[in-house]
């Protein structure tokens, strides 16, 4: 019975399994999947925005379908919230933000935000959580597997190309002669081959798998910012003192590309203090800096030969700024400039035959005296060459120091007349996000803003409070507040692409698509975008409006506002009508209703904005995901980008009945859509366990009912006398009766 009732069981969850992991079934080094249908996939094309959470690469634009968790279920095939999708750049144009396909159905994550999804050839390169268990079961999700997928998808990698313990590792997948390396830096390593555990630089080769310690016990590394392709870093180290087991006042700087595999070598046969069996030095990199001064004692790391007279005569240290436009930009400190001197320091120099000690540039040369908040700020280049860096304030606002002819920074306003430092925005605390060509974007108050940032001095007199908004006022992008702490906005095919914080969204986090483009397909300008902003911010103006009771009696309009809402974000019209009805019909005698039919004419204005009625002023239509939207909804300035998963979509469209609407009678419902979507999952799955234990009891009792009948079956054997006990010698005890062979024994 057990046999057979155990089959029953796990042919029911075969069925089970095999359904439910169609995507994951097969064996060898890829996931099984269908190719993605669609032309111009593979091509030569460049890859636009390379390394941020969306990236455009020929027809198609690939993109984080929104913020997930890497606590979230990962097993292939199930991901929605976080996997990887892609619109191809006529329907992102076009407004279709609903046609996507979703390209690698795993979350693709990162705790580093500075490094999201990057493409080159035919691959699409990602990080994501760890589906492995340890010995107790328990899934690895606190560690990072790095892979990559086909851009049609298939391909994906089952295993990693590396797996990174911390969900926060500084990475980049770069590309060097048609081969794919990924940079990365560990914060705490011990190696195979020894030394203390410390932060090591690495590259590895995705082609042969080979895995280069490019330095060992780094200080700092610095990658480029703006453009994340780059296979070039620049990093720091210190030198030890072996006899003290502690670090020399100064340090130095290098740089290394991802194809490095030869180390330098050092002779340390006479270095004091140097133990063979514990002392580990790697590097790969060319030194550019070594801070060394006259009176400290060489070592076999350092540059300057036996004979060559050091010129420090004080140590320097230096901390590595930003890194773009192939020039590194670093403060350089000693006793004698405690200030942090801001220097620049182009890649151009690497090719030439330079001294790291003598090459320390003069302190005249420097671009700013006191660089100490030179990480923040944001670098503007015009030809290749710096043109001004933009600051936010720390006491708020926004300057902009334009470089002079020798290329220096001014280091504060002394006068605003000629001035090249000055403020573009006030009394606003802004974080910087990006540039383009023409303006800056910057979140303030938790949604976007935007500048012309081209403008001198007097271009900016007035803002912030001005009548007429210019160029180089201060606009809002019509309220995109994205998740502080994701990847940055990103700006592609005209439309500004954000993780989502905006009203109702802030549970979910989808991307937004908000389409800065006007009616002749061109990006709006600022005056354009103000407007189109006000007119946003105009919806709620009227809304309120209804709340007047000089001209709305709020009895007969009752819930108008919320309604409106509603419409607003759903805009959906049909399932108010049926909640009216339903409401109305179990009213009281002399109760007013919740939804009165003024309130119902008014609500299906909203989706008929005429020059008659109180929308007015909204008329304007726009086509977005096939379907024409007035513009007093959402839609019509921001939408969903990609697929929000079955039950986030049910848990908005709940949130919103519940934050706007009057709950629906529960009595009218059948009693199975009275239960939320939880309790009807939970009862399915009861049912399919009753539904087992049922079989598996019919089983059972099929079986005992064989069993009984087979035990009560007729025997037949030959009839033995019975016997009386008592005590009767004359009676043979062992007499048989040999007619009665072959009858029926009775019981």
């Amino acid at each position: 019975m057990n046999k057979r009732f155990t089959k029953i069981i796990c042919f029911l969850s075969s069925a089970v399994v095999v359904s439910g992991a169609v995507f994951a079934a097969g064996c060898g080094g890829y996931f099984n999947s269908s190719a993605l249908p669609g032309e111009n996939i593979f091509t030569t094309d460049e890859a636009v925005s390379n390394g941020g959470f969306a990236v455009e690469k020929g027809d198609y634009v690939y993109f984080i379908n929104g913020v997930e968790n890497n606590t979230a279920l990962n097993d292939y095939g199930a991901p929605v919230k976080g996997a990887i999708y892609r619109i191809s750049k006529d329907n992102l144009t076009s407004r279709n933000y609903a046609k996507t396909d979703r390209v690698v159905p795993l979350v693709a994550y990162t705790g580093e935000y500075n490094s999201g999804l990057f493409i080159y050839g035919d691959y699409i390169y990602y990080g994501t959580p760890s589906t492995a268990k340890n010995a107790n079961g328990e899934i690895l999700n606190g560690n990072l597997d790095m892979k990559r997928t086909k851009l049609d998808g298939t391909e994906t990698m089952r295993d990693a190309y590396v797996q990174f313990s911390s969900l926060t590792t500084e990475y980049r997948f770069v590309e060097v002669d048609d081969t794919v390396y990924l940079m990365y830096v560990t914060a705490a390593e011990t190696l195979e081959e020894g030394g203390a555990s410390a932060k090591n630089l690495h590259s590895y080769n995705t082609e042969d798998g080979t895995d280069t310690v490019l330095a060992h016990n780094v200080d700092s590394v610095i990658f480029d910012s703006a453009d994340k392709t780059n296979p070039r870093v620049y990093y720091t180290m210190k030198v030890k003192n072996y006899v003290s087991d502690s670090d020399y006042e100064y340090n130095q700087v290098y740089t290394v590309t991802a194809d490095a595999t030869t180390r330098n070598e050092y002779d340390v046969s006479d270095l004091l203090g140097w133990d063979d069996e514990e002392d580990l030095y790697i590097n790969c990199g060319t030194l550019v800096f070594d801070g060394i001064g006259a009176a400290d004692e060489k070592t076999p790391f350092n540059y300057a030969p036996d004979d060559e007279t050091l010129t420090n005569s004080l140590r320097y240290t230096y901390t590595l700024k930003h890194y773009e436009e192939k020039t590194l930009y670093y403060t350089r400190s000693s006793k004698n400039n405690e200030g942090a001197y801001l220097f620049g320091f182009g890649d151009e120099a690497l090719k030439t035959d330079r001294n790291p000690v003598k090459g320390n540039a003069d302190s005249n040369t420097r671009i700013l005296t006191d660089g100490s908040s030179a990480e923040n700020y944001m670098y503007i280049f015009k030809d290749g060459k710096l043109e001004k860096v933009l600051i936010a304030e720390s006491n708020g606002g926004i300057s902009a120091n334009y470089a002079g002819e020798d290329g220096k920074l001014q280091k504060d306003i002394s006068t605003l007349e000629g001035s090249k430092y000055f403020p573009i925005t006030k009394s606003q605390t802004a974080t910087l996000l990006f540039a383009d060509e023409t303006y800056l974007y910057f979140t303030a108050n938790s949604v976007v803003n935007r500048i012309n940032h081209t403008g001198s001095v007097g271009d900016y007199d007035g803002m912030p409070e001005q009548d007429n908004i210019g160029e180089f006022n201060a606009v809002t992008v019509i309220d995109a507040a994205p998740v502080s702490s994701w990847f940055k906005p990103e700006l592609l095919q005209g439309h500004l692409l954000f993780a989502s914080e905006t009203e109702n969204m802030s549970s979910y986090k989808y991307v937004m698509a908000c389409d800065l483009r006007g009616k002749d397909g061109k990006m709006m300008d600022n005056p354009a975008l103000k407007e189109k902003d006000e007119l946003f911010e105009g919806i709620n103006d009227v809304i309120v409006a209804f709340g007047n009771a000089d001209d709305y009696d709020a009895d007969t309009y009752a819930n108008l506002g919320d309604a409106l809402r509603y419409a607003s974000f759903s805009g959906e019209k049909e399932y108010i009508k049926s909640l009216a009805e339903a409401l109305n019909a179990k009213l009281e005698e002399d109760e007013k209703p919740a939804y009165s039919e003024e309130t119902l004419a008014k609500f299906a204005e909203f989706f008929a904005p005429t020059a008659d009625n109180e929308w007015k002023d909204y008329q304007d239509k726009a086509t977005v995901n096939g379907s024409e939207v007035y513009a007093n909804r959402r839609e019509y300035y921001y939408s969903v980008l990609g697929e929000m998963s079955e039950a986030d979509s049910e848990a908005y469209v709940k949130a919103l009945k519940s934050n706007y609407l009057k709950a629906y009678p529960t009595d009218d419902l059948t009693w199975f859509e009275g239960l939320s979507t939880v309790a009807k999952v939970f009862f399915i799955i009861g049912m399919c366990l009753i539904g087992l234990i049922v079989i598996g009891g019919t089983v059972v009792l099929v079986l005992w009912l064989v069993k009984r009948n087979k035990t009560r079956l007729p025997e037949y054997t030959k009839k033995r006398v019975k016997v009386d006990t008592t005590d009767d010698k004359s009676i043979d005890v062992y007499r048989t009766d040999d007619n009665s062979d072959g009858e029926k024994t009775e019981e």
